[in-house]
């Protein structure tokens, strides 16, 4: 085995495993916030010192908005509820408070020939 087989070897599986961390961490933001506080617990919490400390403080979970709050069912309008009621009920307080939030928008999915 050559030097370039022992190193393709180690990299291919690291940029893998990379992607697989990186789509996860996208699709399901709770668990991926429950895992870094279960390994910031894990390195002694918020008494850690020196690298630990800061890699503590960089694994703490942060507090969660938008979409990654949970609220995405339309229960909190964090992620625009797709529902008819809830578009009317957005578009009347809309035009009452003047505010601009982006209207609903459409998804079409067309077979290509």
């Amino acid at each position: 085995m050559t030097l370039y087989h022992a190193i393709e070897t180690l990299l291919v599986p690291l940029i893998v495993l990379a992607c697989a961390v990186s789509v996860l961490a996208r699709y399901a933001p709770r668990t991926r916030e429950r895992v870094k506080a279960a390994l910031a617990g894990r390195l002694g919490g918020t008494p850690a010192t020196g690298w630990r400390g800061r890699l503590v403080r960089w694994l703490a979970p942060q507090a969660a908005t938008g979409c990654a709050s949970g609220c995405d069912d339309g229960g909190c309008n964090t992620c625009g509820a797709n529902t008819a009621n809830n578009a009317a009920n957005n578009t009347a307080n809309n035009t009452a408070s003047g505010q601009d939030k982006p209207a609903e928008q459409v998804v079409r999915f067309v077979r290509k020939r």
